[in-house]
């Protein structure tokens, strides 16, 4: 009956043994506890069944907002950009290989390039640190050029090594295939 219940909700198939589960823990609970009582006016059979459906439908309402709340918090980390744009892997490749240099360069030179980066200009930048905005420029400008050094290491992958790696890997829809 439950399961039925469950099926006429539209608890996807997947995930009605979970709520089932949670659902006869909760009565179970619940009638140890004394919280059931039959109505008079009722055969037990069909307050039973009444209240098991009530049951049911406040379990399904929470399994709902849980699952909101799971996908709302996955699609804020899954697209971090506000409008939506995702780049392409060999961007994002590209960006990961950066953002590695840029832990290699000096601090202070780092924080400015970093908010350079994020489209702040240098009299921002010195507004909200308190510095002088030719200070900010000048550090933006050194660190630029400290990370092209870092990025050009030998050790450094080129941008024609990571395209074929990228191109000698699976598609998505293979790669999600696997668990």
């Amino acid at each position: 009956m439950i399961r039925d219940n469950l099926r006429r909700l539209n608890v996807p198939e997947c995930d009605r043994s979970d709520v089932m589960q949670e659902i006869l823990l909760s009565a179970w609970r619940t009638v140890e506890a004394g919280g059931f009582h039959a109505s008079e006016r009722l055969p037990v059979k069909a307050a039973v069944r009444r209240w098991l459906f009530v049951v049911t439908w406040h379990h399904t309402t929470r399994y709902r907002e849980r699952q909101r709340q799971w996908e709302k918090g996955c699609a804020s980390y899954m697209h971090p950009a506000a409008d939506g744009y995702m780049p392409p892997p060999f961007k994002r490749v590209e960006a990961r290989l950066s953002l590695r240099g840029l832990e290699l360069i000096e601090a202070s030179l780092r924080d400015a390039v970093a908010d350079s980066a994020l489209g702040y200009t240098a009299v921002e930048i010195a507004t909200g640190r308190g510095q002088n905005p030719n200070t900010i420029q000048h550090r933006v400008e050194r660190g630029r050029e400290q990370l092209r050094r870092v990025l050009r290491l030998k050790d450094a992958p080129t941008l024609r090594a990571i395209r074929s790696m990228l191109a000698s890997m699976l598609p998505l829809p293979q790669l999600n295939s696997y668990g």
